[in-house]
């Protein structure tokens, strides 16, 4: 029997992400010739699995856990109920529930539209959610992450299928694929029998951390109450880094309540030089970039501003 010679890309070590995840170059033909005799499971549907996420925010740590706690035969089909508990100063308010089930023949995972989030006046209707079935550079339409919420956009969206690798996770080698639901700029790396095991969005990343699949644990399932005690209960507007900083600077801020925000940047004879953010944020901590390129050395302030506060901080930009 050949001995495997597998080439590590690299390994994904994180002192918060607890489950190890190694990128392979590559796995043996013979490998993947068993291995694709049996089908995926991308988004694995077992009562009592949980997946719980860390968000990197460089001051506090910030969890979300999903958990699959029921199933339910519904129109004839078995569907189980996914809860999605987000910690935050009113952790209550950003559960969100979604029904849905996979389809094994076209590998295609679908959700129960009980919301109506299509508005076609059909609540028993299945919306798609992955295709993760299809060839690289595919795009598909999806509705995942599609809630009758203000803070979420509840339409129709395109994934872009642009990847697949090998990994191994917790000593079990499968596929992974690295999709964009463009319309939101939003990535996840999916992997077979695990899920979402890192998702890059505009602000802020999160990466798997623990998990429960099929009885199985992964990593650690950290107790969520515990972690929402250490989350601050006000406005948070950090100090911008680097700083003195050419041309690019990070701006992180918190913001505890669901609501309007809007960060600007000013000059020292305050003008308004550009505007960051200016919409509608969950409760949550984010980060955002400001380029400075086309701009002359100096001092600089930038304002945060919700419905309650205002709060400026100063940075340099230094060439």
């Amino acid at each position: 029997m050949k001995k495997w010679i597998i080439i590590l890309l690299c390994v994904y070590i994180n002192a918060q992400a607890q489950i190890l995840i190694e990128y392979l170059s590559d796995v043996p033909e013979n490998f993947k010739k068993e291995y694709f005799k049996k089908p995926r499971e991308y988004n694995p549907l077992h009562v009592g699995d949980v997946w719980q996420y860390y968000f990197s925010d460089y001051t506090y740590p910030f969890y979300s856990t999903t958990k699959v706690v029921k199933d339910s035969i519904i129109i004839g089909k078995k569907y189980f109920k996914k809860i999605n508990y987000q910690v935050s100063s009113d952790p209550q308010s950003l559960n969100k529930i979604s029904w849905e089930r996979n389809d094994t023949v076209s590998g295609v995972s679908f959700m129960l539209d009980f919301q109506d989030v299509d508005e076609d006046g059909d609540s028993l209707d299945e919306l798609p959610l992955d295709s993760l079935e299809l060839p690289r550079w595919s795009r598909y339409t999806t509705y995942k992450y599609s809630f009758n919420n203000p803070f979420f956009w509840s339409g129709a969206k395109t994934t872009f299928i642009y990847d697949s690798i090998w990994v191994v996770i917790a000593g079990d080698t499968v596929i992974s694929r690295i999709t964009e639901i463009t319309d939101l700029f939003w990535s996840e790396e999916i992997a077979d029998k695990f899920g979402i095991y890192n998702n890059n969005s505009e602000s802020p990343i999160r990466w798997l951390t623990g998990a429960i699949i099929n009885g199985k644990q992964y990593g650690t399932i950290v107790n969520v109450e515990k972690a929402s005690m250490n989350l601050p209960s006000e406005i948070k507007l950090e100090n911008n880094y680097p700083n003195p900083f050419n041309p690019v600077t990070t701006i992180d801020y918190t913001i505890p309540v669901n609501g309007m925000v809007t960060i600007k940047v000013f000059d020292t004879l305050g003008r308004e030089v550009v505007t960051l953010i200016n919409e509608q944020k969950n409760s949550g901590r984010y980060s955002v970039k400001f380029n400075a390129v086309d701009l002359p050395s100096g001092i600089y302030y930038y304002t945060l501003m919700t419905d309650s506060k205002r709060t400026t901080k100063s940075m340099v930009l230094l060439k």
